[in-house]
Protein backbone atom coordinates (compact mmCIF):
# COMPACT_ATOMS: atom_id res chain seq x y z
CA UNK A 1 0.00 0.00 0.00
CA UNK A 2 1.36 3.63 -0.55
CA UNK A 3 2.18 5.55 1.88
CA UNK A 4 0.40 8.62 2.30
CA UNK A 5 3.35 10.67 3.72
CA UNK A 6 5.09 9.96 -0.03
CA UNK A 7 2.90 12.36 -2.30
CA UNK A 8 3.48 15.59 -0.24
CA UNK A 9 7.33 15.23 1.36
CA UNK A 10 8.38 14.44 -2.33
CA UNK A 11 6.10 17.38 -3.64
CA UNK A 12 8.47 19.90 -1.25
CA UNK A 13 11.35 18.35 -1.44
CA UNK A 14 11.51 18.32 -5.41
CA UNK A 15 10.41 22.01 -5.22
CA UNK A 16 13.05 22.33 -3.01
CA UNK A 17 15.69 20.44 -5.26
CA UNK A 18 14.48 23.33 -8.49
CA UNK A 19 15.62 26.38 -5.75
CA UNK A 20 19.05 25.54 -3.79
CA UNK A 21 20.35 28.55 -2.62
CA UNK A 22 23.67 28.63 -0.50
CA UNK A 23 24.81 30.61 2.95
CA UNK A 24 22.56 32.51 5.25
CA UNK A 25 20.02 34.53 2.14
CA UNK A 26 17.56 31.68 0.96
CA UNK A 27 14.80 33.44 0.29
CA UNK A 28 13.38 31.03 -2.31
CA UNK A 29 13.68 28.50 -0.38
CA UNK A 30 12.27 30.15 2.95
CA UNK A 31 9.32 30.59 0.45
CA UNK A 32 8.81 27.34 -0.41
CA UNK A 33 8.73 26.12 3.10
CA UNK A 34 6.88 28.70 4.65
CA UNK A 35 4.11 28.17 2.00
CA UNK A 36 4.23 24.46 3.19
CA UNK A 37 3.65 24.68 6.41
CA UNK A 38 0.72 27.71 6.20
CA UNK A 39 -1.10 25.31 3.99
CA UNK A 40 -0.53 22.54 6.63
CA UNK A 41 -1.81 24.76 9.34
CA UNK A 42 1.62 25.37 11.14
CA UNK A 43 2.56 28.24 13.08
CA UNK A 44 6.18 29.46 12.50
CA UNK A 45 8.39 32.21 12.99
CA UNK A 46 11.68 33.51 11.87
CA UNK A 47 14.70 33.32 13.96
CA UNK A 48 18.63 34.02 14.13
CA UNK A 49 18.18 33.88 9.73
CA UNK A 50 15.96 30.46 10.25
CA UNK A 51 12.54 29.06 10.67
CA UNK A 52 11.44 27.77 14.09
CA UNK A 53 7.84 26.04 14.76
CA UNK A 54 6.62 24.13 17.59
CA UNK A 55 4.17 21.66 18.67
CA UNK A 56 2.53 20.43 21.43
CA UNK A 57 2.62 21.98 25.34
CA UNK A 58 2.27 21.64 28.78
CA UNK A 59 4.69 20.99 31.63
CA UNK A 60 6.55 18.41 29.74
CA UNK A 61 9.89 18.71 28.02
CA UNK A 62 11.34 20.12 25.11
CA UNK A 63 12.71 18.41 22.04
CA UNK A 64 14.79 20.13 19.56
CA UNK A 65 14.44 18.49 15.57
CA UNK A 66 17.25 20.06 13.22
CA UNK A 67 16.82 19.98 9.64
CA UNK A 68 19.13 22.14 7.16
CA UNK A 69 17.77 24.63 4.28
CA UNK A 70 21.24 25.34 2.53
CA UNK A 71 22.43 24.12 -1.23
CA UNK A 72 25.99 23.61 -2.14
CA UNK A 73 28.08 25.97 -4.91
CA UNK A 74 28.08 22.76 -7.26
CA UNK A 75 26.38 22.91 -10.95
CA UNK A 76 23.56 20.19 -10.86
CA UNK A 77 24.65 17.68 -12.99
CA UNK A 78 21.26 15.23 -13.43
CA UNK A 79 19.16 15.09 -15.96
CA UNK A 80 15.78 14.85 -14.31
CA UNK A 81 12.58 17.36 -14.38
CA UNK A 82 13.20 18.73 -11.16
CA UNK A 83 17.02 19.65 -11.34
CA UNK A 84 18.02 22.66 -10.08
CA UNK A 85 16.68 26.36 -11.85
CA UNK A 86 19.72 28.63 -10.23
CA UNK A 87 22.48 28.00 -11.88
CA UNK A 88 25.44 27.29 -9.83
CA UNK A 89 24.07 25.41 -7.26
CA UNK A 90 22.46 22.24 -6.40
CA UNK A 91 21.03 20.52 -3.65
CA UNK A 92 23.83 17.46 -3.30
CA UNK A 93 24.07 16.88 0.03
CA UNK A 94 20.57 15.50 0.89
CA UNK A 95 19.29 19.14 2.65
CA UNK A 96 16.57 19.61 0.80
CA UNK A 97 15.60 15.85 1.76
CA UNK A 98 16.52 16.58 5.62
CA UNK A 99 13.67 19.42 5.26
CA UNK A 100 10.92 17.36 3.89
CA UNK A 101 11.32 14.53 6.29
CA UNK A 102 11.28 17.39 9.02
CA UNK A 103 7.88 18.48 7.50
CA UNK A 104 6.92 14.77 7.20
CA UNK A 105 7.38 14.72 11.30
CA UNK A 106 5.60 17.64 11.73
CA UNK A 107 2.43 16.19 9.77
CA UNK A 108 2.69 12.95 11.92
CA UNK A 109 3.38 15.05 15.26
CA UNK A 110 0.82 16.75 14.20
CA UNK A 111 -1.92 14.08 15.12
CA UNK A 112 -0.36 13.00 18.14
CA UNK A 113 -0.96 14.24 22.02
CA UNK A 114 2.54 15.04 23.13
CA UNK A 115 3.45 14.92 26.66
CA UNK A 116 5.67 17.75 25.92
CA UNK A 117 7.11 20.24 23.33
CA UNK A 118 8.67 19.87 19.91
CA UNK A 119 10.85 22.45 18.59
CA UNK A 120 11.16 22.37 14.72
CA UNK A 121 14.83 23.86 13.54
CA UNK A 122 15.12 24.97 10.22
CA UNK A 123 18.57 25.93 9.92
CA UNK A 124 20.21 27.97 6.95
CA UNK A 125 24.35 27.90 5.98
CA UNK A 126 25.30 24.06 7.28
CA UNK A 127 27.71 24.59 4.22
CA UNK A 128 29.01 27.91 4.66
CA UNK A 129 31.29 27.97 7.71
CA UNK A 130 30.99 30.25 10.38
CA UNK A 131 27.69 27.96 9.83
CA UNK A 132 24.17 29.27 10.37
CA UNK A 133 23.43 27.03 13.51
CA UNK A 134 25.53 30.02 15.79
CA UNK A 135 23.21 32.62 15.22
CA UNK A 136 20.19 30.51 15.79
CA UNK A 137 21.83 29.99 18.53
CA UNK A 138 22.49 33.41 20.15
CA UNK A 139 18.77 34.12 18.95
CA UNK A 140 17.87 31.50 21.90
CA UNK A 141 16.71 28.67 19.45
CA UNK A 142 17.66 26.38 22.42
CA UNK A 143 16.25 28.23 25.05
CA UNK A 144 14.79 25.54 27.53
CA UNK A 145 15.85 22.40 25.28
CA UNK A 146 16.41 19.14 27.26
CA UNK A 147 17.49 17.16 23.90
CA UNK A 148 18.69 18.07 20.12
CA UNK A 149 18.39 15.58 17.09
CA UNK A 150 19.16 15.48 13.80
CA UNK A 151 19.39 12.78 10.80
CA UNK A 152 21.82 13.06 7.37
CA UNK A 153 21.22 11.01 4.25
CA UNK A 154 23.86 8.67 4.10
CA UNK A 155 24.61 6.90 0.97
CA UNK A 156 27.41 4.75 2.07
CA UNK A 157 24.84 2.80 4.04
CA UNK A 158 22.25 0.69 3.00
CA UNK A 159 18.94 2.18 2.29
CA UNK A 160 16.58 1.99 4.69
CA UNK A 161 19.57 1.80 7.86
CA UNK A 162 20.43 3.69 10.78
CA UNK A 163 23.93 4.12 11.43
CA UNK A 164 24.79 5.73 15.31
CA UNK A 165 27.48 6.13 17.04
CA UNK A 166 28.11 6.78 20.80
CA UNK A 167 30.73 9.58 21.44
CA UNK A 168 32.86 11.30 19.05
CA UNK A 169 30.93 11.26 15.44
CA UNK A 170 32.77 13.79 13.10
CA UNK A 171 35.61 15.64 12.80
CA UNK A 172 36.29 19.33 13.68
CA UNK A 173 36.68 21.40 9.86
CA UNK A 174 38.69 24.24 9.53
CA UNK A 175 39.89 26.12 6.56
CA UNK A 176 42.77 27.92 5.13
CA UNK A 177 44.06 30.01 2.52
CA UNK A 178 47.88 29.93 1.46
CA UNK A 179 48.97 33.29 -0.93
CA UNK A 180 52.53 32.48 -2.11
CA UNK A 181 54.22 35.46 -3.86
CA UNK A 182 56.81 35.26 -6.27
CA UNK A 183 58.07 36.90 -9.15
CA UNK A 184 56.52 37.13 -12.89
CA UNK A 185 58.35 37.61 -16.28
CA UNK A 186 58.28 36.34 -19.39
CA UNK A 187 57.65 32.07 -19.88
CA UNK A 188 60.69 31.89 -21.99
CA UNK A 189 62.95 33.16 -19.43
CA UNK A 190 61.87 31.05 -16.36
CA UNK A 191 65.60 31.67 -14.81
CA UNK A 192 64.72 35.51 -14.11
CA UNK A 193 61.58 34.79 -12.21
CA UNK A 194 60.62 33.11 -9.35
CA UNK A 195 57.82 31.22 -10.45
CA UNK A 196 55.02 31.13 -8.02
CA UNK A 197 53.36 27.84 -10.04
CA UNK A 198 56.29 25.70 -9.46
CA UNK A 199 56.71 26.79 -5.48
CA UNK A 200 52.51 25.91 -5.24
CA UNK A 201 53.01 22.83 -6.53
CA UNK A 202 55.39 21.74 -4.29
CA UNK A 203 53.55 23.54 -1.06
CA UNK A 204 51.20 20.81 -1.87
CA UNK A 205 53.11 17.66 -2.53
CA UNK A 206 55.07 18.89 0.97
CA UNK A 207 51.19 19.34 3.09
CA UNK A 208 50.42 15.43 1.78
CA UNK A 209 53.95 14.53 3.60
CA UNK A 210 52.96 16.94 6.81
CA UNK A 211 50.02 14.34 6.98
CA UNK A 212 51.92 10.77 6.24
CA UNK A 213 55.53 11.66 8.04
CA UNK A 214 54.60 14.17 10.51
CA UNK A 215 51.89 12.83 12.27
CA UNK A 216 51.04 9.47 13.94
CA UNK A 217 49.54 7.61 11.11
CA UNK A 218 46.88 6.35 14.28
CA UNK A 219 45.83 10.25 14.20
CA UNK A 220 42.97 10.97 11.57
CA UNK A 221 44.10 13.83 9.81
CA UNK A 222 42.86 15.51 6.59
CA UNK A 223 44.76 17.89 4.53
CA UNK A 224 43.00 18.81 1.29
CA UNK A 225 43.79 21.34 -1.39
CA UNK A 226 40.59 22.23 -2.82
CA UNK A 227 41.57 25.01 -4.97
CA UNK A 228 44.53 26.49 -7.15
CA UNK A 229 44.44 29.68 -8.64
CA UNK A 230 47.04 31.79 -10.50
CA UNK A 231 48.76 32.84 -13.42
CA UNK A 232 47.22 35.36 -16.12
CA UNK A 233 48.67 33.60 -19.40
CA UNK A 234 49.97 30.55 -21.11
CA UNK A 235 53.48 32.46 -21.78
CA UNK A 236 54.14 34.34 -18.39
CA UNK A 237 55.79 33.03 -15.12
CA UNK A 238 52.72 33.59 -12.60
CA UNK A 239 53.83 36.00 -9.59
CA UNK A 240 51.22 34.63 -7.34
CA UNK A 241 49.24 31.75 -6.99
CA UNK A 242 46.56 31.30 -3.97
CA UNK A 243 45.79 28.03 -2.36
CA UNK A 244 42.62 27.13 -0.25
CA UNK A 245 41.53 23.97 1.58
CA UNK A 246 40.36 22.72 4.47
CA UNK A 247 41.84 20.53 7.62
CA UNK A 248 39.90 17.56 9.58
CA UNK A 249 41.06 16.23 12.53
CA UNK A 250 39.71 14.61 15.82
CA UNK A 251 41.95 15.31 18.70
CA UNK A 252 42.06 19.42 20.27
CA UNK A 253 46.03 19.20 20.14
CA UNK A 254 46.33 18.33 17.00
CA UNK A 255 43.68 20.54 16.22
CA UNK A 256 45.48 23.38 17.48
CA UNK A 257 48.94 22.72 16.53
CA UNK A 258 47.38 22.38 12.76
CA UNK A 259 48.26 26.39 11.69
CA UNK A 260 51.87 25.95 13.20
CA UNK A 261 52.53 22.74 10.93
CA UNK A 262 51.25 24.35 7.59
CA UNK A 263 53.37 27.43 7.81
CA UNK A 264 56.53 26.08 8.86
CA UNK A 265 55.82 23.26 5.99
CA UNK A 266 54.97 26.39 3.54
CA UNK A 267 57.67 28.87 4.98
CA UNK A 268 60.40 26.59 4.74
CA UNK A 269 59.30 25.64 0.75
CA UNK A 270 59.09 29.25 -0.24
CA UNK A 271 62.29 30.39 1.13
CA UNK A 272 64.59 27.60 -0.32
CA UNK A 273 62.66 29.26 -3.64
CA UNK A 274 62.83 32.36 -3.07
CA UNK A 275 59.38 33.20 -2.63
CA UNK A 276 56.96 34.32 -0.40
CA UNK A 277 53.48 33.53 1.55
CA UNK A 278 51.16 34.24 3.94
CA UNK A 279 48.53 31.71 5.51
CA UNK A 280 45.13 32.53 6.72
CA UNK A 281 43.44 29.94 9.00
CA UNK A 282 40.29 29.82 10.08
CA UNK A 283 39.28 27.64 12.74
CA UNK A 284 35.54 26.27 11.65
CA UNK A 285 32.93 23.91 12.95
CA UNK A 286 34.17 21.89 16.32
CA UNK A 287 34.44 18.10 16.18
CA UNK A 288 30.18 16.71 16.75
CA UNK A 289 30.04 14.28 20.15
CA UNK A 290 26.72 12.25 20.14
CA UNK A 291 25.29 11.68 24.07
CA UNK A 292 25.68 8.56 24.97
CA UNK A 293 22.03 7.92 26.62
CA UNK A 294 20.41 10.12 23.82
CA UNK A 295 22.20 7.08 21.07
CA UNK A 296 20.57 4.58 22.73
CA UNK A 297 17.05 6.78 22.32
CA UNK A 298 18.24 7.21 18.80
CA UNK A 299 19.00 3.31 18.09
CA UNK A 300 15.93 2.35 19.83
CA UNK A 301 13.76 4.47 18.11
CA UNK A 302 15.32 3.16 14.81
CA UNK A 303 14.99 -0.49 15.94
CA UNK A 304 11.06 0.23 16.89
CA UNK A 305 10.51 2.34 13.09
CA UNK A 306 11.17 -1.44 11.35
CA UNK A 307 14.63 0.27 10.45
CA UNK A 308 17.92 -1.88 10.09
CA UNK A 309 20.10 -0.53 13.29
CA UNK A 310 24.05 -0.05 12.21
CA UNK A 311 26.62 0.62 14.58
CA UNK A 312 29.51 2.96 13.33
CA UNK A 313 32.74 1.75 14.75
CA UNK A 314 34.57 4.85 13.37
CA UNK A 315 33.87 8.51 13.41
CA UNK A 316 33.99 10.71 10.16
CA UNK A 317 36.23 13.24 9.41
CA UNK A 318 33.29 15.21 7.72
CA UNK A 319 31.80 18.25 9.75
CA UNK A 320 28.54 19.48 10.74
CA UNK A 321 27.69 22.75 12.67
CA UNK A 322 25.35 20.96 14.27
CA UNK A 323 27.64 20.19 16.72
CA UNK A 324 27.36 23.61 18.25
CA UNK A 325 23.68 22.13 19.54
CA UNK A 326 25.59 19.33 21.17
CA UNK A 327 28.21 21.04 23.08
CA UNK A 328 25.30 22.63 25.01
CA UNK A 329 22.69 20.10 25.14
CA UNK A 330 22.41 16.08 24.90
CA UNK A 331 21.70 14.87 21.70
CA UNK A 332 22.23 12.58 18.44
CA UNK A 333 23.16 13.26 15.18
CA UNK A 334 22.27 9.77 13.17
CA UNK A 335 22.57 8.61 9.46
CA UNK A 336 19.66 7.39 7.40
CA UNK A 337 21.09 4.92 4.86
CA UNK A 338 19.85 5.85 1.28
CA UNK A 339 22.26 3.66 -0.16
CA UNK A 340 20.75 2.29 -3.76
CA UNK A 341 22.73 0.76 -6.48
CA UNK A 342 19.93 3.11 -8.64
CA UNK A 343 21.95 6.18 -6.89
CA UNK A 344 25.46 5.57 -7.09
CA UNK A 345 26.80 9.10 -6.58
CA UNK A 346 28.22 10.63 -3.00
CA UNK A 347 27.43 13.55 -1.32
CA UNK A 348 28.69 16.94 -2.90
CA UNK A 349 28.55 14.81 -6.43
CA UNK A 350 26.59 17.36 -9.05
CA UNK A 351 24.80 14.09 -9.60
CA UNK A 352 23.84 13.25 -5.74
CA UNK A 353 20.16 11.76 -5.96
CA UNK A 354 18.46 9.18 -3.90
CA UNK A 355 15.09 6.95 -3.91
CA UNK A 356 12.62 9.45 -2.81
CA UNK A 357 11.13 6.28 -0.70
CA UNK A 358 13.43 7.31 2.41
CA UNK A 359 11.31 10.19 2.95
CA UNK A 360 9.04 8.68 4.90
CA UNK A 361 10.90 6.69 6.56
CA UNK A 362 13.27 9.29 8.07
CA UNK A 363 10.17 11.52 9.15
CA UNK A 364 8.91 8.33 11.09
CA UNK A 365 11.83 7.98 12.45
CA UNK A 366 11.95 12.09 13.62
CA UNK A 367 8.68 11.93 14.53
CA UNK A 368 9.34 8.22 16.61
CA UNK A 369 12.39 9.69 18.10
CA UNK A 370 10.75 13.17 19.45
CA UNK A 371 8.25 10.81 20.92
CA UNK A 372 10.64 8.46 23.16
CA UNK A 373 12.59 11.77 23.63
CA UNK A 374 9.91 13.63 25.55
CA UNK A 375 8.86 10.11 27.80
CA UNK A 376 12.49 9.22 28.44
Amino acid sequence: MRDSLLAPLVNLRRQLHGCPEGGLALPATKNCLQSALTAAGFAYHELGGGLVAELGGGEGKLVLLRADLDGLAVPDGKNVHYRSQHQGFAHACGHDGHTAMLFGAMLLLQKSVLPGRVRLMFQPAEETPPGGAQAMLAAGVLSDVDAAFALHLAPQLPFGSVGVKAGLLMAATDNFKLVIRGSGGHGALPHQTVDAVVVAAQVVLALQALVSRQIDPLEPVVVTVGRITGGTATNAVAEEVVLEGTVRTLLPELRQSMPGRLRTVSEGICQAFGARCRLEYNFGYPVLKNDGAMTELAAAAATESGLMLKRLEQPLLGGEDFAYLLEQVPGCMLFLGCGDERFCHPLHHPCFDFDEAILPLGAKLLARLAEKALLA
